[in-house]
């Protein structure tokens, strides 16, 4: 429930603001939530990319309504290493990161958290986060009952994602 009254407040005051650039003559709606995107998301991306020693991306994929911009390389597992579980691939922004080349059910997942960082802009890893350590004070898996982990396996494996969970809850 917070979730969504967050995003309709984000939605309004991006609409707001949208229409405050077109009246006097500034970027639109699109530019705008591009700009909001890439902040910080785009940004950590990258830096994690150049810190891993990585010159530039692998390839970028589009899903449509989101642009991925993968960077598939064995050097990623330097960053990885810090994390506390296990990880295939992680998104900062649109950036997808991965040791090697990411198969199409996880890149789906990872393109449901593009469209979050899409949404929720700076505030998406505090929110992240956030959901972890609801999940975490009620008894229940930080990660796994992440609301943005689930809405990222709905999007890649549809109806079935909960029956997943169940079936392979430490994959």
């Amino acid at each position: 429930m917070f979730l969504s009254w967050g995003a309709a407040v984000l939605d309004v005051w991006l609409a707001l603001t949208g229409g405050i650039r077109a009246a006097v003559g500034l970027p639109a709606r699109a530019r705008a939530r591009k700009m909001w995107r890439a902040l910080p998301g785009d940004a950590m991306g990258r830096m994690v990319m150049f810190g891993c020693g990585i010159a530039a991306p692998t390839r970028t994929f589009d899903a449509g309504d989101v642009t991925a911009v993968l960077v598939e390389d064995p050097r990623i597992g330097r960053w990885f290493r810090i994390h506390a579980i296990p990880i295939q691939a992680q998104t900062l922004g649109r950036y997808v990161l991965a040791r090697e080349t990411v198969p199409p059910d996880i890149l789906a997942h990872e393109c449901e958290h593009i469209r979050q960082w899409g949404r929720f802009g700076p505030f998406y890893l505090a929110l992240y986060f956030g959901s972890s350590g609801v999940a975490a004070i009620r008894g229940r898996r930080p990660y796994w009952d992440n609301w943005f982990e689930a809405a990222a396996r709905r999007r890649a494996y549809g109806d079935t994602a909960a029956q997943r969970d169940v079936i392979h809850p430490g994959s």
